[in-house]
């Protein structure tokens, strides 16, 4: 009880301090300058706007757990998400190789693209709740691509207009996160964090301080609400996929904390360094599962390869970076690099060195 009421007060006292150093809210990665010497690119023209979207579950009627893939509900789930992840990927690669090589015609490709999504208000209409948890991790891949070309095209017209739906698309995913928290346990785990996500990305590019403190905030519930070992009490629910869920939730909770600390905003001490304890857990887990199989009373689905993908531990990147040396098996994990994972902006390896 004393250390609930300890952590409960250090939350209190961070909410209540002054935030921001400048009144800019800024990036948690270097800008990336236009460069005079890069080449120019074709741009293709973008693939037709998804205004509304509802989503099959990949797991079907599994049961509580969701732990075990449906092969009929996925396929229908993947038909369903392929032209939105497709549009993504594309986005972020394109945001990706401005921020290597500084071309301004890939930025302007990149906000033509974002553009044109715009238009039609685009992801406006979310008609169940997978739909909803899937466009939180859209809208943090592309706020984050565009808040990386943000520095050639801040100028352009047609910046204003995707920043402005974008921050419709923040507070209406927000609010619903909100609305259904008591109701729904996908909106208090992982995928409240992607929303968070997003709505630190859409903070940085509009400048919009409500935004970022409901990320924070978002944020805070989930770390504080960690196991003393480290555990994410919704993401042991998962049964044999408690493993897979912790690295997802990771790939979502470093940078929201990435961009709390650019902007004055220690979330990495946030009750008592509870997100330290979640990677040690999380990472330490890879190696010996044991610890994570009995907090999730179920043995652990191995990974295919008998290690987690580079995409799966894109958060490390970003970890690394804050505190080199400190996470478990470093060295042997950061020979996967480049990290790369699309919700997140793209190649962390990238974004967070270059």
């Amino acid at each position: 009880m004393n250390r609930f009421i300890s952590c409960l007060m250090m939350a209190i006292a961070i909410l209540a301090m002054p935030w921001f150093a400048s009144a800019e809210i800024i990036s948690p990665f270097p800008e990336r300058h236009p460069s005079e010497t890069a080449t120019s690119t074709e741009c293709a023209a973008p693939p037709e706007a998804v205004v509304s979207l509802s989503i099959t579950s990949k797991y079907g009627a599994d049961g509580p757990k969701r732990d075990t893939i449906d092969p009929e509900a996925d396929s229908a789930f993947k038909k369903q998400m392929k032209p939105i992840r497709t549009f993504a990927q594309q986005v972020v690669k394109m945001a990706n190789r401005y921020t290597l090589r500084g071309g301004v015609s890939d930025a302007q490709c990149t906000l033509s693209w974002l553009y044109a999504w715009a238009q039609k208000q685009a992801l406006s209409q979310m008609d169940n709740p997978n739909a909803q948890f899937e466009r939180g991790q859209t809208l943090a891949g592309l706020s984050i691509a565009l808040l990386q070309v943000a520095p050639a095209v801040r100028a352009d017209a047609r910046f204003e207009t995707v920043v402005k739906w974008m921050t419709g698309l923040a507070p209406s995913t927000n609010g619903y996160f909100d609305a259904t928290r008591d109701k729904l346990k996908g909106s208090r785990n992982n995928h409240a964090y992607w929303a968070a996500l997003a709505s630190a990305g859409v903070a940085a590019v509009a400048d919009d301080k409500t935004l970022l403190d409901w990320s924070v905030r978002i944020y805070q519930s989930g770390v504080c609400g960690a196991t003393p070992q480290g555990g994410l009490p919704l993401e042991l629910e998962r049964g044999k996929k408690a493993l897979d869920y912790h690295l997802f939730a990771l790939n979502a909770l470093v940078p929201v904390a990435a961009f709390a600390e650019a902007n004055g905003v220690p979330a990495y001490a946030m009750c008592d360094g509870a997100l330290h304890k979640i990677v040690n857990f999380t990472l330490q887990s890879i190696r010996n599962p044991a610890a994570i199989a009995a907090a999730a009373k179920e043995e652990q689905e191995p990974f295919v390869k008998g290690m987690p993908s580079a995409r799966d531990l894109a958060f490390l990147e970003i970890y690394q970076q804050a505190f080199p040396g400190k996470a478990p098996m470093e060295s042997e994990l950061l020979k996967l690099r480049p990290f790369i994972a699309t919700p997140m902006g793209g190649n962390q390896t990238l974004l967070y060195r270059h």
